[in-house]
């Protein structure tokens, strides 16, 4: 049986050495008597909340799926946030958090990241070499990182990547998940379709953290006026860390109090802000004088985890985000750890409700576990900010001017009463999202009729 991951800081890795030193002293590394260290795959992260569930939690399951033995054998080099993740997965070996970045930056000045070293990113470096890794997954631009290791890489098919991420207007025919998927099989000398590969996100908890978002879900019922028998909970995060995937309140507000009209036991909890520190309380504030009672703010997000906020979501009815690292949080299949006893799981039945601006759904989307809000933005099928969103400037341009709230509320009210869209007809979530986008275009087409 596989217990949890050691996690090793910056200062456990780096040695109490002089800074002129580059040389690690492994006396200071702390053990673990009851978990072997057998290092021999390494993950290498962006910053991401996203890129740490979208990229490591899917890599973590193909590498595992082509060799079985790799089961609590695989590193992770991330930063300290990123690292929660990790916290209770018994796939891991040892997670090694840094702040230290490794990747080239779109700046002069951050080319030569992991070429020209500093002392403390060459004690990591060597502490890297030291642990002979049979093979890395180089998911960042890294390539000083990298020749350092003298490991195998997992190559991408360059080609088949630029067809899918580089060539504009072209659409993608399969989720970056699968990108990665593809990579590890590749390594291991495997060619299966996208259409062939498992597509599932494993994220792992502990039954604390299930305890704790049960309690706060409750709370929220018994202060509602609803009554916490009947009452249906919608968590919405406001927030993300780019103005191209925030979904602005102009949208969220409208769309959610018409839902709120409809759905009389339904009650709203906000989560917290952390980038735009307003949206959260801008929300608040336009939904709570009409229905008092109803709409909460989570507590502040200082007393949550990653963790502990995907096993609140687990327990609400419904999700509603832009694209942002929750949603991928919320889309993984929650998991408690093998070596608890199980008297609370997670209940993996939130209906979530993706609302997508100026990035493309069809490469950072979840299809099967969503319903995808917003797809068809032309900015969605170019580099920046369909592929990278860093690098793209809206200049004052609202990426989410081609959803209307009231497109938003027919999706949220979709799933408030799930598939059913009309008295006569199931649908599945592809259907749905055919059938939201039929009723789009019919309004456009009555708008274009009104106009002339």
């Amino acid at each position: 049986m596989h217990g949890s991951p050691e996690m090793l800081s910056s200062d456990q890795v780096i040695s109490e050495a002089s800074s002129s030193s580059i040389e690690l002293d492994l006396r200071t590394l702390p053990t673990i008597e009851s978990k072997a260290d057998t290092p021999r795959f390494l993950i290498t992260l962006d910053r991401g909340i996203g890129d740490t569930a979208l990229v490591g939690l899917s890599a973590v399951e193909q590498i595992i799926q082509n060799d079985p033995a790799a089961y609590g054998k695989i590193d992770i080099l991330c930063s300290p946030l990123q690292s929660q993740i990790f916290e209770y997965d018994p796939r891991i070996n040892r997670v090694i958090q840094t702040d230290k970045n490794f990747s080239a930056g779109p700046h002069v000045k951050e080319w030569l990241r992991g070429i020209i070293l500093d002392a403390e990113a060459a004690q990591i470096i060597h502490f890297l070499q030291s642990r002979r890794y049979e093979a890395v997954l180089p998911t960042i631009v890294a390539p000083g990182l990298y020749l350092r290791l003298h490991s195998h890489l997992m190559y991408p098919q360059v080609f088949k990547l630029a067809k899918n991420l580089l060539l504009r207007g072209l659409p993608s025919d399969m989720p970056m998940r699968k990108f990665i998927r593809q990579m590890v099989n590749r390594y291991f000398g495997k060619d299966i379709p996208a259409s062939e590969l498992r597509d599932e996100v494993l994220l792992y908890l502990d039954t604390q953290q299930i305890r704790k978002a049960v309690m706060v879900i409750e709370q929220m019922k018994k202060g509602s006026n609803v009554g916490s028998e009947n009452a249906r909970v919608l968590l919405v995060a406001t927030d993300s860390g780019s103005i191209v995937t925030r979904p602005p309140t102009h949208l969220l507000a409208p769309a959610l109090a018409d839902v709120l009209r409809k759905s009389h036991n339904l009650i709203v909890g906000i989560l917290p802000a952390y980038t735009d520190t307003m949206a959260a309380k801008n929300l608040e504030l336009a939904l709570e004088p009409e229905f008092a009672g109803r709409v909460f703010m989570v507590p502040d997000e200082s007393t949550f985890t990653l963790l502990e906020t995907a096993a609140l979501i687990d327990q609400a009815d419904i999700f509603v985000t832009g694209d942002t690292g929750v949603m991928h949080l919320a889309a993984a299949t929650k998991r408690v750890r093998q070596s608890e006893a199980i008297p609370i799981a997670p209940k993996n039945s939130v209906r979530i409700i993706a609302v997508f601006g100026g990035t493309n759904p069809d490469l950072w989307g979840d299809s099967q576990r969503t319903l995808i809000v917003g797809r068809g933005r032309k900015e969605q099928r170019s580099f920046g900010p369909g592929f990278v969103k860093e690098m793209y400037k809206p200049r004052g341009k609202d990426l989410f001017d081609h959803i209307s709230p009231q497109q938003l509320a027919e999706a949220i009210i979709s799933q408030i009463s799930p598939y059913v869209m009309s008295p006569n007809i199931t649908y599945g979530w592809r259907d749905e999202q055919r059938a939201l986008a039929r009723q789009g275009q019919t309004r456009a087409a009555h708008q274009r009729q009104h106009s002339r």
